[in-house]
């Protein structure tokens, strides 16, 4: 006589699911980066370009009507001299994006940057442009400083939406490491090495990379680096 198969509550039955899909989403990036097999590498430290100065082809691809995008120099920089600085100006814009000009596009990247964020009166938040299509279609991996957050948002045409957050410590003034590892199976968010967020999103599937601040943010940016 065979044994009754066990019986799963509706409840037990989903904390297993969740088990199994987490665990399939972290074998799939792992594999993502461990695999992937980048053939490309496009990397900016800005050290190549002159101080108080907008690098050719930068406002090309920025969103911004008022340039605010320019090199400084800055002792305290990962990679001496330069970074990019987003200078708070005075517009009514919630997002600014600093494209990376001739950004690639694959659906499998691996993308890193360090970045600090020196001020803020409204906003202090500072992040990463993933699968950019228009300024209507992208996703950011975002750092608040002022809420000790990390969050992935998709900006959709009516809103900004932030469907990923983690508790982390932003600390303004103090330069961190941003990285996004993007695959078929959707992006993966970490600070300073420690990953933070998983996501399964297939949205947006292709887009380019580059910089974003909210509001009247201020920030540096240094050694920004797609492989692909």
């Amino acid at each position: 006589m065979s044994k009754p198969k066990p019986h799963f509550s509706k409840k037990k039955r989903l904390v297993i699911f969740a088990i199994i899909t987490i665990a399939g989403i972290s074998f799939a990036y792992y594999n993502a980066q461990i695999n992937s097999g980048y053939h490309h590498v496009r990397m900016l430290d800005f050290d190549s370009y002159q101080n108080g100065t907008i690098p050719q082809g930068f406002s090309d691809v920025s969103t911004d009507k008022i340039p605010s995008w320019i090199i400084k120099s800055d002792s305290s920089a990962p990679s001496k001299p330069n970074v990019l600085e987003k200078i708070p100006v005075n517009d009514t814009e919630d997002y600014h994006i600093q494209l990376i000009p001739d950004s690639p596009t694959s659906d499998t990247a691996n993308v890193t940057m360090s970045f600090k964020i020196v001020s803020g009166e409204n906003a202090k938040s500072a992040g990463m442009i993933l699968r950019f299509i228009d300024e209507k279609h992208y996703f950011v991996l975002m750092a608040d400083s002022a809420n000790n957050r990390l969050s992935l948002c998709k900006q959709t045409p009516e809103y900004l939406i932030c469907n990923y957050d983690k508790t982390v410590t932003i600390d303004p003034g103090q330069w961190h490491t941003m990285k996004a590892i993007i695959s078929s199976q959707g992006i993966a968010g970490f600070i300073d090495d420690q990953l933070l967020i998983r996501s399964n999103d297939h949205n947006y599937v292709n887009g380019a990379v580059g910089m974003w601040t909210k509001k009247d943010t201020g920030a540096y940016f240094d050694d920004f680096k797609v492989e692909y």
